[in-house]
């Protein structure tokens, strides 16, 4: 998993960068689906306690771009006062947990409906339970609430105006946040919660316990994360990439229709942006053609008023200057920079720990559309690979090119670590 290290400003603000993205393997998105998607979302985990009082923590999260950062991580909030807490116009994703919650671990099952329903609770109806299901390898989870207990919930919390557009029960949401954590092996213990992965990080069980407690701090990158609030984080976390991730929840057709709604109006609110937007261009483009047809009348009559010997010689020298430009383009010509200089100096600024493998300047626009005859090519771009066995010290090599004067921008590509090679290979891009 590649993590951006946040730069001073964001550390200072506190809005600290911790996520990519990209990480997640997301394809065959249409072009307006980033402005559909929900830019901002809100988990709140309710861990109902034996005597039937409740504890709550919240986190919040938002997305700017291909970043995701925290804005909010409260525990030990009072249902009853949710309102002073939460913003009620953040998309709201709930998780319910504790007493009144029961859990069932099956063989592995592609869907759990009224037929196979007794596997689960013998000698009781589906109609009157709210049924989770989460499959893992060669088991099945199953989780389920009696519809008028988690109802009562959901009543309370929406007493304090706030709108639920999703609802999980138990733990299972972290499933998407695992490779996101500081955890290396196949036990996963917090607040009070113990999951056993097999190798290939399929669940294998769950427990509860007041002693399974994590012993050391529990990060997402540099962000410090309460293990009380590991699973109010992945309920916004799942929720903010509804649609991206293969959500866990319970299914329940009030809170799917609310959700439903609000992608609704996202998609209404963009489209007709949209529309206004092409109106615009519209506008503007035939704006700029007038002018042109202007500027062109009165170019062809200034024309007319010399000698077609000088017309000729005037249009002859201008094609051979736009055929000189041209030629340039295409070969790349960026002014004259001393490149080897430039090179020199990204080599001087390189950490001993990074093996350097390959640069390219101006490298091949892999995105344009090119033909037999020609060839397109990024203007004023370095692309530099290598290997290292952290991502560290790449991250402190960007930091250092930031520093020269001559360069714009560096963005780390990628990173990805390779077992067999024992090292990481990255992926820089420097914009000159």
């Amino acid at each position: 998993m590649d993590f951006q290290q946040p730069d001073e400003n964001q550390i200072k603000s506190g809005q600290c960068i911790i996520y990519q993205i990209d990480n997640y393997q997301i394809v065959n998105m249409a072009v307006l689906d980033r402005f559909y998607a929900i830019k901002q979302a809100g988990g709140l985990s309710v861990v109902i306690l034996k005597d039937g009082s409740a504890e709550a923590g919240y986190c919040q999260v938002s997305l700017d771009g291909k970043k995701l950062s925290f804005e909010k991580k409260l525990r030990g909030l009072d249902l009853l006062e949710l309102r002073k807490h939460i913003v009620p116009a953040v998309p709201l994703s709930v998780t319910i947990s504790g007493r009144g919650v029961l859990y069932k671990q099956l063989d592995r099952a592609e869907d759990i409906s009224p037929a196979n329903f007794s596997a689960v609770l013998p000698n009781a109806s589906m109609d009157d339970f709210y049924v989770q299901h989460f499959p893992s390898g060669a088991h099945s989870f199953v989780a389920v609430m009696r519809k008028a207990e988690a109802d009562k919930w959901l009543d309370l919390i929406l007493g304090q105006g706030l709108s639920p557009v999703m609802l999980s029960l138990g733990p299972f949401p972290v499933e998407h946040i695992l490779p996101q954590l500081n955890i290396y092996n196949e036990e996963i213990i917090f607040s009070g919660i113990k999951i056993e992965r097999s190798p290939d990080r399929n669940w294998k069980s769950l427990s509860f316990g007041e002693a399974f407690q994590s012993v050391y701090p529990i990060k997402v990158e540099n962000e410090v994360l309460e293990q009380q609030l590991v699973v109010a984080y992945a309920a916004a976390f799942q929720l903010l990439l509804s649609g991206k991730v293969n959500a866990v929840n319970a299914g329940v057709p009030a809170v799917g229709l609310a959700l439903d709604g609000l992608i609704s109006d996202r998609k209404f609110k963009v489209n007709t942006g949209v529309a206004l937007l092409v109106c615009l261009v519209l506008l503007l483009a035939n704006f700029i053609w007038f002018s042109e047809l202007n500027t062109e009348n009165a170019r062809l009559a200034e024309e007319v008023s010399t000698s077609a010997r000088t017309s000729t010689d005037i249009e002859a020298l201008a094609d051979k200057i736009r055929q000189n430009e041209s030629l340039l383009t295409e070969l790349g010509w960026d002014g004259g920079i001393n490149k080897s200089v430039l090179i020199d100096q990204v080599a001087a600024l390189m950490p001993g720990e990074l093996t350097l493998k390959q640069i390219d300047i101006n490298p091949v626009d892999a995105a344009a559309e090119h033909d037999f005859a020609s060839l397109k090519f990024q203007e004023r771009k370095m692309l530099i690979r290598g290997e290292s066995a952290q991502i560290i010290p790449v991250n402190e090599w960007a930091a250092r090119l930031k520093s020269k004067k001559w360069v714009k921008s560096v963005e780390l590509e990628s990173y990805n670590f390779n077992n067999e090679l024992s090292t990481g290979l990255f992926t820089l891009t420097l914009t000159y």
